[in-house]
């Protein structure tokens, strides 16, 4: 050790020259560590420089163990973090699964509710409950040469106050309608003039009308009045002065009954692709049991059965009401959704043209698309129903 006397300025002074150790620590963990360190007896003073340098290396050596310990930590704390975090992502990961399938579930559901509370989607055909708020636009369009009857359902608030009748529907509404649209003949309004005297409708024809210009176009033209005012009890085809008006082809016209006759439906496309039920006119039994039997097979070219191939079926008369029961169980479900439907209605809208009741037997359901097949079938009031979008 050097003889060198040291006083207290110069130690002092010393000190201060060295450098200043900035730690970060928390003074509580300073104070822990610098506590742990063993205690050194205090020296004579002559000693002190040695303390001195024990002691800044003792700060040194604490204060470089603190930084490794504090990397480490941190080292440790970042990777704790990650596990953490991928623990925490695959923890949401399988909670999200169980949450897509109950959503999922939940939807499948919600689709099922729905198909539920609408049984009667697949319906074409005008039934007893539509009528709530609407009124039915009856009317006979042409195609190349066959009458298809359609229902426009006429929201209550555009056909005015009140009830109206037949042949103010008709003459309001006849008018908008695009017949080549929906893929029939240019046919409405008819020539001359209408009037209605309670439930008689009476058709003024005017000189050089088109209606007799040929046995088709004269059938076409009854056929085509019937079913526009189907729900009439009488129709008359007079002249301009009020007479019974003389048809080329058949004479002179006889006043029409709507619905004396009933009629098969079948099947039958517009040049748009749509299918619309149709009465065979000309072509139907002269009975409802034959009628529906006849619904297996078309009459002609321009009409298409209804029941699809290899469904058999036979029928019988419970007084007024018809029994159309399945040879084999039908399962409706394993059918076309719109195959069944119009199959169904042909035979619904065939028994009420003749006034009949229908009970359909022998099905896999109970019920199906809103129709109970445990008792008589609920039949349509109108076939070929269509909205009626405000022009």
């Amino acid at each position: 050790m050097p003889n060198d006397k040291w006083n207290d300025e110069e130690i002092e002074n010393l000190l201060r020259d060295f450098p200043k150790i900035q730690d970060k620590r928390p003074k509580a963990e300073v104070y822990k560590n610098v506590s742990q360190t063993q205690y050194v007896p205090k020296q004579p003073k002559r000693w002190l420089p040695l303390l001195v340098a024990v002691i800044a290396f003792l700060s040194i050596s604490v204060l470089a163990v603190s930084l490794l310990q504090q990397n480490g930590s941190d080292s440790s704390t970042g990777e704790t973090e990650t596990e953490s975090g991928d623990a925490e992502s695959m923890m949401t990961a399988d909670e999200a699964q169980p949450e897509q399938a109950e959503q999922s579930a939940d939807d499948s559901e919600g689709a099922a509710s729905l198909a539920m509370e609408e049984p009667e989607a697949l319906r074409t055909a005008v039934y007893e409950q539509d009528l709530t708020g609407a009124h039915v636009l009856h009317i006979g369009l042409a195609d190349q040469g066959y009458v298809v009857p359609v229902s426009f359902m006429i929201p209550a608030p555009l056909a005015g106050e009140g009830e109206p009748d037949a042949l103010e529907l008709y003459e309001t509404f006849a008018g908008q309608i695009d017949e080549s649209a929906l893929g029939f003949d240019e046919y409405h309004p008819y020539e001359g003039s209408l009037q209605q005297d309670g439930a008689t409708i009476s058709h003024f024809l005017p000189e050089g009308h088109d209606y007799d210009k040929g046995s088709a176009a004269t059938l076409l033209y009854l056929y085509s009045l019937e079913e526009t005012f189907m729900g009439q009890q009488e129709i008359r085809i007079l002249n301009e002065v009020g007479e019974p008006a003389q048809l080329a082809h058949i004479g002179e016209v006889e006043p029409i009954i709507p619905g004396t006759q009933g009629h098969s439906y079948y099947l039958m496309d517009a040049s748009t692709g749509d299918w619309y039920m149709a009465p065979s006119y000309g072509m139907s039994e002269a009975n409802l049991e034959d009628a529906l039997v006849a619904l297996r097979q078309a009459p002609n070219d321009a009409y298409r059965s209804p029941v699809p191939d290899g469904i058999g079926y036979g029928v019988e008369m419970d007084g007024t009401n018809a029994i159309v029961t399945f040879e084999e169980t039908l399962d409706l479900e394993a059918l076309d959704g719109m195959a069944a439907m119009r199959m169904i209605e042909s035979m619904a809208l065939t028994a009420q043209s003749y006034g009949s009741s229908l009970t359909i037997s022998n099905t896999l359901q109970a019920e199906w698309s809103g129709f109970d097949f445990s008792k008589e079938l609920e039949l349509p009031v109108a076939p070929n129903r269509i909205e009626w979008t405000e022009k």
